[in-house]
């Protein structure tokens, strides 16, 4: 039994580990997530996804960066910019609900993305990956949340 079938492979796994939303997993979860996922390239100013589109599941930047065109006034002071390591889109692996905000590549950016089938199939399938993955994403929410109350006018500084 081979734990990897090429060292394109194992270096794809470990560019995966080095990923925020990833990090808690070991070699071999890794090389189980890798399946899941699904690699997309954006060329300069070609648009992820727009406003509106229902979202399928998150993307987590690999190589380049992404724009966030938000048109609500209360995110003006959120993070408009994703570049490698940081994802996007997280929302949507619990709802199938229209996107907020339009994305557009910055530069040419490399990405994978996690869609919502895939998710549901790791955490029955894999409850141990499953949950280091939903884990990493409630972090990361909570901080974008927290940074968001933190900007607005009406909020203490804590």
């Amino acid at each position: 039994m081979k734990l990897f079938s090429s060292p394109a492979d194992r270096k794809n796994v470990e560019l995966l580990r080095q990923l925020d939303v990833f990090r808690d997993l070991s070699f071999n979860e890794a090389l189980e997530l890798d399946e899941l996922l699904h690699e997309r390239v954006f060329e300069k100013g070609e648009i992820v996804f727009e406003k509106g589109d229902i979202g399928h599941g998150i993307f987590v930047v690999i190589s380049g960066k992404v724009r966030v065109d938000l048109s609500a006034e209360w995110f003006k002071e959120a993070v408009p910019e994703f570049g490698p390591g940081e994802m996007f889109g997280e929302l949507s692996l619990f709802e199938e609900a229209p996107r907020f905000a339009t994305v557009v590549a910055v530069e040419r950016t490399v990405m994978v993305a996690l869609f919502r089938a895939e998710f549901s199939t790791l955490l029955t399938k894999n409850t141990k990956i499953g949950a280091k993955v939903l884990v990493r994403l409630c972090t990361t929410m909570c901080q974008r949340f927290r940074r968001l109350l933190l900007h607005e006018r009406h909020c203490p500084t804590l």
